[in-house]
């Protein structure tokens, strides 16, 4: 009876869950349709309909797996925006899904529901979802990809044969997801005397590089090199090529740290607050000699060697912070970590914590030493900062006890769940009009190309320039140039911060254009004077411009 209960208690917040997300991310998408589509969710959506066989003239290197979905739905229908968004949404859900049966592994099913719910209506996610970004779709794979791997140590190797492949995916959705490799390994590594028939392993290295295959000819086909578009992530992950003049650079390492308890949400804060009460809580029992905080027992005599060299380790991982590639400071916490995990091996459960802490730090540690800070970047640490929201949470009700024989979670839910619906309902109208601008330059842009078109029957046969390219390329259905920024006689084609053309920049953009035989030139900026292009039309924010001869 107790086992049914059981079944049904999980299956029932399984449910629930998938209920709430729907209908979040139904409201979601009714919102963004009202949008429009992104940047770079163009960029995607050209080179869809390249793998789709209807090229549009224009494509851009991206991360494939996202296209390639969204590319089997213009096979059988017209090219559109809305199926990216659709993939993409539903994507986030499976992740949300995974996430729930993650954090069973470790929690009961209350709070995998609570933890499921919390992630998938942080701000900043919410604020990402069915946007036609690869981001949330490269975590919520990446999710199902450690998953895999910690049932192929528990449960069955056979996982492996899936769990490799999946982490390739989740890198060919977003090629910062590389790094999952650090996690992964980790944990098979800690876990290395558990896992039974080894060689599900190296079949499923095998099976994940298969996949590639295809993909490397098409690349090398395209681009003349099977590796072109890992290269050039490698190049630019590196961040040396950015200046301080351009709008995303940002030093601080401890940017995202700062950031984070502005986009966390409420019922995020409100499970903070708990924590604190109940770790208050356990405190004031220690000192009344009543405590039942875990602790850990650590004899400097033992294993002297391994610990002095993890102090060493460490001191040197924080003076080399931010003055060497990010990958040799991934490289020394990696080692930081699996010398803890030895010390400490011998505590229960310990394993998932160690995992989502390596999951933690491998992507906190590449954002805060990558030069180029966007704010979306957080989502990658989401995952795993849930599992330690939920885990406090934990050891917090374990100090408060029980309250007329329930745990404190269960008093707490209802209303966690309240303050995340009414917060998620206050929120998600906010986004529309954080928008208005990328809305409005959707419906500029747009009736700017249907103008051309008619303009110009024979446009196509001109050369076209776009400060926007991948929107003037989808909507006109062509090749379009990419119009760079100017700045001390110096191209730029990442947004400079608070960028107002010269008159000695207007000057070489009007050179940029003639030299490359511009004849049509779709603008934003306020240029001062381009001599050899005269304005023929403006549409709200988008001015077009024609050579004169």
């Amino acid at each position: 009876m107790n086992k049914l209960k059981n079944i049904l208690h999980q299956w029932g917040l399984l449910f629930l869950l998938i209920i709430i997300l729907v209908v979040v991310v139904y409201y979601r998408l009714k919102i963004q349709m009202n949008i429009g589509a992104l940047y770079d969710t163009y960029d995607f959506l050209a080179n869809a309909a390249e793998f789709a066989g209807k090229s549009i003239g224009y494509t851009d290197i991206r991360p494939p797996f996202l296209s390639l979905l969204t590319s089997i739905i213009f096979r059988f229908e017209g090219l559109s925006i809305a199926p990216i968004f659709y993939i993409e949404a539903l994507i986030d859900i499976m992740g949300v899904i995974g996430l729930y049966f993650f954090l069973k592994l470790r929690f009961n099913n209350l709070n995998s529901f609570l933890g499921s719910l919390l992630y998938s209506t942080f701000p900043i996610l919410l604020t990402y979802v069915g946007v036609g970004f690869a981001d949330l779709s490269s975590i919520s794979i990446s999710i199902w990809a450690l998953y895999c791997t910690v049932l192929a140590v528990k449960k069955d190797s056979k996982y492996f044969l899936v769990s490799f492949s999946l982490a390739l995916l989740a890198f060919l959705t977003k090629f910062n997801l590389a790094l999952i490799i650090f996690p992964l390994l980790f944990y098979i590594l800690i876990s290395w005397q558990k896992i039974k028939n080894r060689r599900n392993i190296i079949f499923g290295i095998l099976i994940a590089f298969s996949i590639t295959i295809p993909l490397l000819m098409f690349y090398s086909i395209k681009y003349g090199h099977p590796l072109a578009p890992f290269l050039d992530f490698y190049g630019t992950s590196s961040g040396s090529y950015v200046g301080e003049s351009y709008f995303d650079y940002n030093p601080d390492p401890y940017f995202y740290v700062k950031l984070l308890p502005l986009l966390i949400g409420n019922g995020a804060l409100l499970v903070i607050f708990t924590i604190i009460g109940g770790l208050i809580l356990g405190y004031i029992k220690l000192l009344l000699g009543k405590s039942s905080l875990p602790t850990f027992k650590f004899n400097l005599k033992e294993n002297y060697i391994l610990k002095i060299s993890l102090i060493v380790l460490f001191v040197a991982f924080l003076v080399s912070w931010g003055r060497v590639s990010y990958i040799f400071s991934e490289l020394m916490f990696f080692f930081i970590l699996l010398g803890l995990y030895k010390l400490l091996k011998n505590y229960k459960k310990i394993d998932l914590d160690f995992l989502f802490l390596s999951w933690f730090s491998t992507y906190l540690i590449f954002m805060s030493a990558y030069v180029i800070k966007d704010i979306r970047y957080i989502l990658m640490i989401l995952p795993s900062f849930t599992y330690f929201l939920i885990r406090f949470l934990e050891i917090a009700e374990n100090q408060v006890g029980l309250i007329k024989n329930r745990k404190l979670t269960f008093y707490l839910a209802p209303l966690l769940v309240l303050v995340i619906l009414v917060s998620t309902a206050f929120y998600l109208p906010t986004i529309q009009d954080g928008n208005v601008y990328y809305q409005t330059l959707n419906i500029n842009m747009k009736e700017a190309s249907d103008w051309l078109v008619s303009y110009d029957p024979d446009y196509k046969s001109k050369i076209i320039y776009s400060d926007i390219w991948p929107h003037s390329g989808w909507f006109l259905q062509m090749n379009i140039g990419k119009m760079p920024e100017f700045k001390g006689n110096e191209k730029h084609y990442l947004n400079i911060k608070n960028y107002t053309p010269t008159k000695d920049d207007s000057i070489a953009a009007n050179n940029f254009l003639v030299e490359n035989n511009v004849y049509y030139y779709f603008s934003i900026r306020k240029w001062i004077n381009l001599d050899n292009y005269t304005p023929i039309n403006k549409f709200g924010i988008v001015t077009i411009y024609k050579k004169t001869f």
